[in-house]
């Protein structure tokens, strides 16, 4: 009997070896499946991004472009940077997003994702499985001192990716600095996969690795059961949607219209305060434009999903015409830029009501605006590459 005990614990064992090894075997491998892509560009930092199939541990690897050499080997130049709050390096999360600071104005840098899996998080022990390490990309930071350059913008993709990814096919997107994104790229949030296979994943085949977009929240995107998680997918350093940086001698100003009904409306179900969100912004337009960066820029460009003095009989539209408007006349603003409408529309400056140009660019349109010391070149193509309008801006 005691022989016959001695032969099942042994079996048992063996039986719980082959299940361990068999579970091991079969559990995917950690592979990245979004991403990495880049946001929030400055002069000294810049935000990347990416998605994994497991919950892992990851960090960046990065060092500037004339240092570097072939992977493991960096000739001792390479840096690290992994997430860490309040005294705890951020892990077991397939989410990843790591800002990399103390970088110098307008020089390249070269850097690489890894993502060690995690197979068990227990409180006294930590299993880990296998490593993804990516490819090598590039990214460039903001140079205040750059006099030539050129930028792109798309808006109200609503989710038709393969239309997106016509449009980034009729300029080449190495030409740009950055993307603007200027909102609608969804017709509302829910799971998160709306957010990849509506525009992120193709952003990403295009160009998202090593050149930055800037993602404007559009109307539709406060829409959904999802809309308030939609900031962890774009943070950005101010913790806010509207922001303001500049690339070389042009100011941009992005700012976020909310929704383009009133806050009462049923459809909202109560849920929303946007009148008081765009009070708030106006507050803070107000402060950005008595900045030295603001006031000593050659060109100062507006980027907002719903635009100020148009024809539209929305709620959003007059509100932010009347508290952002008379602040845009005031400060001397040279250009907005929005959407929304579908439509392209040219609105010219008109005295007593808005001191500048503003362009409504259409849906399945491309924007490329070439910026120099003498003018601002603006041109929109279609689909088809066809040219819909070239606009020259001269310097003021």
């Amino acid at each position: 009997m005691k022989f016959k005990n001695q032969y099942l614990v042994i079996m048992l064992i063996i039986s719980s070896l082959i299940f361990s090894i068999n579970t091991t075997i079969c559990q995917e491998r950690i592979v990245v499946t979004h991403g990495p892509y880049l946001i929030d560009p400055a002069t000294d930092a810049i935000t990347v991004v990416w998605f994994t199939n497991n919950p892992s541990l990851s960090w960046v690897d990065y060092c500037g472009d004339g240092n570097f050499g072939t992977f493991p080997n960096w000739g001792g130049y390479p840096k690290t940077v992994k997430n860490s709050n309040h005294g705890l390096i951020e892990a077991n999360t397939t989410r990843h997003v790591i800002r990399i600071t103390d970088l110098k104005p307008g020089t390249a840098y070269k850097y690489r994702v890894t993502s060690k899996e995690i197979r068990e998080f227990n409180p006294y022990e930590v299993l880990y499985g296998d490593t993804f390490v990516s490819d090598v990309r590039g990214f460039t930071t903001l140079d205040p001192r750059k006099e030539t350059f050129s930028f792109g913008l798309i808006t109200d993709i609503h989710e038709k990716a393969t239309k997106l990814d016509t449009l980034l096919q009729q300029i080449p997107t190495d030409s740009l600095d950055m993307i603007f994104y200027n909102g609608d790229m969804l017709n509302w949030i829910g799971a998160e996969e709306r957010i990849f296979n509506g525009f992120l994943d193709v952003s990403v085949d295009h160009f998202a690795k090593e050149k930055p977009f800037i993602f404007i929240r559009g109307n539709h995107e406060t829409r959904g059961p999802a809309a308030r998680g939609l900031f962890s997918y774009f943070p950005h350093s101010s913790g806010k949607f509207y922001h303001a940086f500049s690339q070389g001698n042009v100011h941009f100003t992005i700012l976020d219209a909310g929704e383009d009904k009133p806050d009462d409306h049923p459809v909202y179900a109560g849920l929303v305060d946007f009148d008081n969100y765009r009070t708030e912004q106006q507050e803070w337009i107000a402060k950005v434009f008595k900045t030295t960066e603001f006031i000593n820029a050659r060109y100062k460009i507006v980027l907002v999903h719903i635009p100020p003095f148009s024809e539209s009989k929305g709620h959003g539209g007059k509100d932010i015409t009347q508290k952002w408007g008379p602040i845009f006349n005031e400060a001397g603003i040279d250009l907005i830029l929005s959407g929304h409408h579908h439509r392209f529309a040219k609105i010219d400056p008109s005295k007593g009501k808005n001191n500048f140009p503003i362009l409504v660019i259409g849906k399945d349109m491309i924007v490329k605006t070439d910026v120099s010391p003498k003018e601002l070149k603006i041109t929109i193509w279609d689909m088809q590459g066809n040219t819909i309008e070239t606009i020259t801006l001269p310097a003021g």
